[in-house]
């Protein structure tokens, strides 16, 4: 059998064993959505969504990105020093983001007009301490090709969250139910690949980060850290802007419409997506050093491409008609929003060959004027859409910038790449 097959038929093995947890966790999710969407209000799931928003900026440096290098480096001594100062750095911004919830977390509630928002930011230390140690060590599996660890530790988030968070609607607790739920998912998966990685490699928890280390590590990775964390920054804050412009704009309500819109969509658009993502990566980096990256950015693009025509066309169709019958009447309005929200989060999901290649590339620059931009046009939609009062209108204008600036994403990184593979 030659090579180039046996190549294939690992790559497609290594993202079968991904996409098996993923797809079980999306199955949870899936199973309990009926239920949260009863035990909990669109205004529960508006605070949560405001607190997952703010978890979310905060976790895209938690490691200063450092966690998209453990792959980088030839040797794997090299790696283990990325992936203890990954987990330093990690270890200081939680501490640093405990302080700050106790200084600051009733300013944000104010803020925003959402007091109820205060209580559930004590709990955001927590899930960015597990977060970035999760990221380093699911890097480093990856590199090590322990992929079905990443899948079983994925699978027990999920029943995790979804256990608490039933819990929590049970007992009546309200938006905080949904976010101990969230903390204690990202916790047990962290602590699993903690266990895990230590039974398999011990000599990387052995291995001493001096501050020579820091400095040679953080040197030698200058471009993730100086550039990947502000673009990575500013792509987060793109993410979580509608939960916190439809809260000011209208209420926690809305906002609560579009999480649980957004939220049954990216379940079955990303299915591949996060597996494919964590095997496209380290292949992209091999096959730029063999001069095939184009064809696999290419196939891997139309590939995705083609597997989201199914999804988008149904929702189009049936998105109100399927959000009443699977999570109530109440809900009609998050399958309104779910007919405009597709068309961008499938134009996303076909972009991560080219996202793959911006650090490979060494675009970070050009990414993170992009994610700036990008963040304007967004904004401006909402802004639109809040000065109508009409939260539609927002989510259309919203959804149609996002089509337009993803597909500049996926164009450029594939151009760039073409000028060098002809350069070459």
């Amino acid at each position: 059998m030659e090579r180039s097959t046996v190549t294939w038929m690992s790559r497609f093995r290594n993202v079968g064993i991904l996409a098996a947890g993923t797809a079980v966790s999306q199955l949870i999710a899936f199973a309990v959505a009926p239920l949260l969407s009863r035990m909990y209000t669109p205004a529960d799931f508006g605070l949560f969504g405001v607190f997952v928003s703010v978890v979310a900026m905060a976790s895209v440096i938690v490691t200063l990105r450092l966690d998209l290098a453990v792959v980088v480096p030839e040797s794997d001594d090299e790696a283990m020093d990325v992936v203890g100062v990954g987990v330093l750095v990690a270890t200081f911004i939680t501490a640093l983001a405990a302080v700050l919830v106790l200084v600051a977390g009733s300013r944000l509630g104010t803020l925003l007009g959402e007091p109820d928002i205060v209580p559930l930011l004590a709990f955001a230390p927590l899930y960015l301490g597990g977060n970035g140690v999760h990221m380093m060590l699911n890097y480093w599996s990856t590199r090590t090709g322990r992929f079905s660890r990443l899948s079983v530790a994925e699978m027990s988030r999920s029943v995790t969250v979804a256990g608490s968070q039933l819990t929590g609607g049970y007992l009546g607790v309200g938006a905080i139910g949904l976010t101990i739920g969230q903390v204690l998912g990202q916790m047990v998966s962290a602590g699993l690949l903690v266990v895990r990685t230590f039974r398999s490699h011990r000599e990387l928890y052995a291995r001493r980060v001096s501050r020579a280390t820091v400095r040679q590590v953080l040197g030698r990775f200058k471009s993730f850290v100086v550039f990947g964390t502000p673009q990575a920054l500013v792509n987060a804050i793109n993410q979580g802007l509608p939960a916190f412009v439809l809260t000011v704009s209208f209420d926690a309500g809305v906002a609560g419409h579009y999480l649980m819109a957004q939220r049954l969509l990216a379940a079955p658009i990303s299915l591949l997506g996060r597996s494919t993502r964590q095997v496209l990566y380290p292949r992209l980096s091999r096959a730029l050093g063999e001069g095939t990256a184009l064809r696999e950015a290419l196939r891997a693009t139309l590939l995705l491409g083609l597997a989201a025509l199914v999804p988008v066309a149904v929702v189009v169709a049936a998105g109100p008609a399927i959000y009443r019958f699977v999570l109530g009447n109440e809900w009609q309005l998050a399958g309104e929003f779910s007919r405009y929200l597709v068309l961008w989060l499938a134009v996303a999901f076909v972009n991560i060959p080219s996202v793959s290649l911006v650090p490979l590339l060494e675009m970070q620059r050009w990414h993170a004027a992009y994610e700036v931009v990008y963040l304007a046009a967004r904004l401006t939609a909402l802004l639109i859409g809040g000065s109508t009062g009409d939260p539609l209108t927002g989510i259309i204008l919203f959804a149609l910038v996002g089509v337009v600036f993803n597909l500049v994403l996926i164009t450029v990184p594939l151009v760039r790449l073409r000028r060098r593979s002809a350069a070459a």
